[in-house]
């Protein structure tokens, strides 16, 4: 969770001077003087620290585009000053420097700063807490001494001390309020109490290590590297900070902002951060907010952007487990296959971002990261509008496609202006079916409808839309804990409905039922079991009754070949007057015949006429998307009337296909007529047809046929604006 805009900080430490604590021969160490602790031991109680430049925390955040655009997290020392307590400090050097008492969200009070001039200087907080110090220059490094004040608290060090330090550290400070640990990449600051109740027991260096791997992955996502040539995409040296609070902010588990991942104790956030066992997807979220990229998070995508970072750090520590469950891909297809839909609706937004990255590479969004950070600052753009626009724009510019067809399949549009710009690029439109792809069968640019496999949409007549677990698609997720129920409120409103839609036909022999575990409502005790290959004419292949118990039941029909498989809960079918159920799986046989389809627009005519233009393969006349009655398509051609364009069959198709219409760009002008010839003879016309008049389905027999013509009039009032689209214009065989 993000609030606000800006975050901590941290710099690499060098010992030069010491004090050292002993461990009795008990091994446990009680808490004295520091005078004592140096003569009776060997731990580490670091007093002059070489202050290196870690850059303006600010200019750091606005370079890489950051939307919470500092990090708030300084030098740790492993120093506390108490309330009040006199603190000096000798300052080497003319540079300027701060020292900062107290660490936001982590104390009751905020923290306090105070510049040092070079010398002795003597500062002292009323609030008391950690002390730590900012070196906000470009380069060099300042040295600076602590000479008196301040107590020591625990302060691990990766790639310094051991899991034995740790616990002599801890038990040397019984009393001290905070701790610190520190690895590469990351700042721990926690409450001592908390620390030994999750930390103290563990060994700190695979922690620290598992921290550092997945923000490490994170920065590669984002496009960031010490090594790049350009200094616009090297790492910000300020470093990741995860810091225990009391209490949250209302209904957050975490969040994150200037001051760093804030951990709140009263969640359980801090107690989860510190344990292997439990750290997850709460902590890579939290360090995602650090590093999103203002420019191309609008508010709805606040929540939404941020995930990419966690799915990120997920796939390097658990690399076995997908980025989103099959469940999740589901719902992201039903949604997509809608025939109308507002992104804004959408609960899929994180999936419609990660099939960009399934379909284009693991370099998709490092490339965009970058060109966001290359853009002039006055070109960035700021309102929710122009930033939806410019992240359509720049992933086109990323995956090399004209990728306007993907985000009118999410319902994201894009305007003339964008498509405008797109077009001047010259990019090949995307035609591939990425928007059904999945960890599970990831779709590339080149692919076609017939990669894409399973279940592409779930529908129903009646489910209960105000809790996430009881839509359509949980019947289908593969998780029994999840439902699909109908609407609570609405008892006996028979017969229920709920259709599995595939991409491709398939063969299919049986289904299994597995009922609701928790209650009887809904259980299914009635059933048809019907199937379509169109999606409107359903056939009935079988009917029954089932048990009215929990187990799993199956039914078996004729191998039957469909698009759609729907269950339907007859008239009293559904316990209490409801429909439910926990899993339905449909299972395929050998295929009957499998049809394979050919577009039209992916092959040539054998001749061709047109009224006016160019006839167009995938585009309207005019170069924009195919569109009918405002729904864009991706295949098909566009002709002007009066044209004609014929093909040779030579005996090897079944059935010609297409949805014919009035392109949308002409806008309420055109009026056309469309005919199929079939050698010769005229198998469908569809008379006048307008702009708004609803799309035709064409569906034509070409069995042992041998010519097939498209033909277009232009409904006899002359050829002005009459735009003819054949829509996803196939042969089959």
């Amino acid at each position: 969770m993000r609030k606000l805009k800006k975050s901590l900080q941290i710099l690499s430490l060098m010992v030069v001077t010491a004090v050292v604590v002993a461990v009795s021969p008990s091994g446990a160490l009680a808490q004295t003087s520091e005078a004592a602790i140096t003569q009776q031991s060997n731990l580490v109680v670091q007093r002059n620290f070489e202050v290196k430049a870690l850059g303006d925390i600010w200019a750091e955040g606005d370079r890489e585009r950051r939307a919470i655009n500092a990090r708030k997290i300084f030098q740790p020392t492993g120093l506390y000053a108490k309330p009040n307590e006199q603190i000096k400090i000798e300052v080497s050097g003319n540079k300027p420097i701060t020292a900062v008492i107290g660490v936001h969200r982590h104390d009751k009070e905020w923290a306090l700063s105070y510049p040092l001039q070079p010398g002795i200087n003597t500062i002292s907080s009323p609030n008391g807490g950690l002390l730590s110090f900012d070196n906000s220059n470009n380069e060099g490094s300042i040295n600076v001494n602590v000479v008196s004040g301040g107590s020591p608290v625990p302060f691990f060090v990766l790639g310094k001390n051991t899991k034995e330090d740790w616990q002599a550290m801890m038990n040397a400070y019984p009393n001290a309020p905070s701790v610190v640990l520190q690895s590469e990449r990351a700042l721990f600051v926690f409450y001592y109490a908390t620390a030994k109740d999750h930390i103290l027991n563990q060994d700190p260096i695979p922690v620290l290590q598992t921290y550092d791997k997945f923000i490490a992955a994170q920065d590669k996502i984002s496009g960031l590297s010490n090594s790049d040539s350009d200094p616009r995409h090297r790492l910000d040296k300020h470093l990741i900070a995860f810091v225990e609070s009391e209490k949250t902010i209302p209904g957050a588990y975490a969040y994150a902002i200037w001051d760093g991942a804030i951990m709140p104790k009263e969640t359980g956030a801090s107690a989860d951060a510190l344990d292997l066992t439990r750290m997850g997807w709460g902590q890579y979220h939290e360090a995602g907010h650090l590093r999103q990229q203002e420019p191309w998070t609008w508010g709805e995508m606040t929540e939404v952007t941020v995930n990419l970072y966690s799915i990120a750090a997920k796939k390097v520590l658990k690399p076995t487990e997908p980025a989103r469950s099959q469940g999740e891909y589901l719902a992201a297809f039903t949604f997509v296959d809608q025939p109308t839909k507002n992104f804004t609706d959408s609960n899929s937004k994180l999936e419609m971002l990660w099939q960009l990255n399934l379909a284009f590479g693991d370099n998709f969004y490092p490339d965009l990261h970058r060109l966001y950070r290359e853009m002039a600052k006055t070109d960035l753009p700021t309102t929710d509008d122009q930033k939806k626009q410019a992240f359509i724009l720049s992933t086109s510019k990323v995956a090399h496609y004209d990728l306007t067809p993907f985000f009118d399949k999410w319902g994201l549009s894009a305007t003339s202006e964008t498509r405008n710009k797109i077009n001047s690029l010259s990019l090949p439109l995307l035609t591939a079916p990425i928007w059904f792809g999945s960890d599970y069968n990831i779709i590339k640019p080149t692919d076609g409808m017939d990669k894409v496999k399973g279940i592409i949409g779930v529908t129903t007549n009646s489910q209960e839309t105000s809790s996430a677990y009881n839509a359509a698609v949980n019947a289908f997720d593969g998780n029994t804990s999840s439902i699909w129920h109908s609407e609570w409120n609405k008892q006996n409103q028979f017969p229920y409905n709920i259709t599995a839609k595939y991409a491709n036909p398939l063969t299919f022999n049986k289904l299994t039922y597995l009922p609701r575990q928790s209650e009887e409502n809904g259980i299914i005790t009635n059933y048809k079991i019907l199937t379509s290959l169109d999606g409107v004419s359903f056939t009935e292949v079988a009917t029954g009754t089932w048990a009215k118990d929990k187990t799993e039941k199956t039914v078996t029909f004729t191998p039957t070949l469909a698009k759609y498989v729907r269950l339907e809960v007859p008239q009293g079918g559904g316990t209490n007057g409801f429909a439910s159920a926990s899993e339905i799986k449909i299972f395929e046989t050998d295929p009957i015949t499998q049809p394979v389809t050919t577009y039209l627009s992916d092959i040539n005519w054998f001749s061709a006429t047109t009224g006016w233009g160019t006839i167009q393969k995938d585009r309207s006349l005019d170069g924009n998307a195919l569109k009918l009655n405002n729904k864009t398509y991706t295949k098909g051609l566009s002709t002007h009337a009066n044209s004609e364009i014929v093909y040779k069959l030579d005996g090897q198709y079944t059935s010609f296909a297409a949805l014919v219409g009035v392109d949308g760009e002409v806008g309420f002008v055109g009026s056309v007529e469309f005919q199929v010839k079939v050698d010769n003879q005229v198998v469908f016309s569809s008379g006048v047809m307008h702009n708004n008049t609803e799309p035709k389905e064409v569906n034509v027999n070409l069995s042992g046929k041998n010519e097939l013509k498209l033909i277009v009039t232009d409904g006899g009032d002359g050829i002005n604006s009459d735009h003819a689209d054949w829509v996803n214009a196939r042969l089959i065989k």
